[in-house]
């Protein structure tokens, strides 16, 4: 269940909650890049990933130069 989701600078990330547990599915151009799940971590954990992403300081090796 996609439970909030973040947006920026064609990045989006979705926080979800699977089987009682948090995680994110990633998203670069539309496409789904990867999905993560946080065992025994919070919901905030979770958030804090999303955020992350989309903002850049969480990577999954795509190209950030400018």
């Amino acid at each position: 269940m996609i439970m909030s989701e973040f947006w920026e600078a064609g990045k989006k990330a979705e926080v979800i909650l699977k089987d009682n547990q948090w995680g994110c599915n990633y998203y670069a151009d539309g496409k789904l890049i990867a999905t993560e799940m946080y065992a025994g971590h919070s919901e905030a954990y979770a958030e804090s990933a999303a955020e992350n992403y989309v903002l850049g300081v969480k990577n999954f090796g795509q190209d950030t130069s400018l």
